[in-house]
């Protein structure tokens, strides 16, 4: 058993507070122009060998943080792939009257 074990359970609390920061800006503004599809690959290979890590060690202080960060991560590719910033911006200042629709 690794010594303290509670050390790896409040970095993993935190780490979830800091990062649902980023999460519920994705969510409001469906924007991750900022994220680059590489920054997206290299947290989940992290997550995914914190994961692997964690449930070899039996460490649930490691891999469950790790699972919840994954899954935001994914989150947050999930909204760069379908969300197309141009399209997003017009849809948005149609709906407040300020860019017309053409006339045919």
């Amino acid at each position: 058993m690794p010594k303290y074990n509670e050390l790896t359970t409040i970095s993993g609390i935190l780490t979830i507070i800091a990062f649902s920061f980023l999460v519920y800006r994705v969510y409001i503004t469906k924007i991750t122009d900022h994220l680059t599809y590489l920054w997206i690959f290299l947290i989940l290979i992290a997550q995914s060998l914190l994961i692997i890590y964690g449930k070899i060690n039996h460490i649930i202080g490691i891999y469950f943080p790790a699972l919840i960060i994954f899954s935001g991560v994914l989150y947050i590719f999930y909204v760069k792939t379908i969300y197309n910033e141009t399209y997003f911006l017009m849809q948005e200042l149609k709906s407040k009257d300020i860019l017309k629709d053409e006339v045919k």
